[in-house]
Formats: C-alpha cells, structure tokens, sequence
C-alpha cells in the first residue's frame, strides 16, 4: 500500500485493539472523502463563509488560517463522526464536533461547548486519523462503545416539514 492507506490500517487496527478489547463494546467506524479544490469554492462564498462561524469553532479556524485543506479534513473528519455514530448530521450538527490538532500532530475529537451527542456518544473512546494529500482530503473515525450503550437504540428525529412540504 502506498501513501495514507497503511496508516489507516494502522490507525484502525490500534483502535480496534485486540478480539478481547472488542468483546468489551462494539465498534462504530466512519469515513468520509472532500475534494478539497470544490470544499475551498464554497468557502469563498457567502455560504461558505456562514458554514465556517457555524460549522467549526473558534480554535478550529485559528488553526485552520485560511488553509482550505485543513477546513477540508475537518469538515472530512466531522462527517466520518456523524456517519461513526450512526444518526449523520440528524440530532448532532457540525459545530458540536471539534477536531483537536495536539502539538505532537495527532488529532483527535470533542463535544464543543458541552454538546451532547445522540446516543451519548461524546463519551465513548474515539481515535480519529486525517489526511490531506493533492486535492483529497480523507477522515477515519473510530469509537468503541461502551458495552452498557451497546444495546442503546439510536434515536433519529423525524424530518422537519416547512412549509406543508415533506422533506
């Protein structure tokens, strides 16, 4: 395997850890793909320029400094978690996610502002890998649930209707 590729195997295999690890809550896993040139076009509009106040915090568009793929592998890694928890942007929105850049250049993952999460899942065990090369962005999420949520069914709200108009 050549470039990002074995170090998402690497990154899901340390999550995952071993069979005995597994058997102690299931695993939730979401990956996400941004084409970073068509992420940095809608940034530049007036669109994208709401979606960066709403959708990253203060701390994630410090770091990101007018960098369209760092914008674009969170945006990646926000997805993944979204899709990892099983609801997507159902009951969690965007803004709630935030992705953490430590000094030793791993990311990782929170509730911004004391979100909580559908299903409680702000507090399960997350290991988080981005990448960033040419104009692809890519996210891996992994989670391991704890096993006293393991049996928690997934509450979705039902669609919004405006204006008499199913979704």
């Amino acid at each position: 395997m050549t470039g990002a590729a074995p170090q998402l195997v690497q990154d899901l295999i340390a999550a995952i850890g071993t069979s005995d690890a597994i058997q102690t809550g299931p695993i939730r896993v979401g990956v996400d793909v941004v084409v970073i040139s068509e992420f940095t076009r809608i940034l530049s509009t007036t669109g994208g320029n709401a979606m960066t106040r709403t959708a990253f915090t203060e701390a994630e568009r410090l770091y990101c400094a007018r960098r369209p793929d760092r914008f674009a592998v969170r945006w990646a890694a926000k997805e993944a978690v979204a899709k990892a928890v099983g609801t997507g942007f159902r009951g969690l929105r965007p803004g709630d996610i935030e992705v953490l850049h430590h000094p030793d250049g791993r990311p990782s993952l929170r509730a911004s502002d004391g979100s909580v999460w559908p299903t409680g899942a702000h507090a399960w065990d997350w290991s988080l890998t981005l990448c960033h090369e040419g104009d692809v962005a890519l996210a891996l999420a992994v989670a391991r649930v704890p096993p006293d949520w393991a049996s928690a069914s997934l509450h979705i709200p039902e669609p919004r209707c405006e204006r008499g108009v199913a979704p």
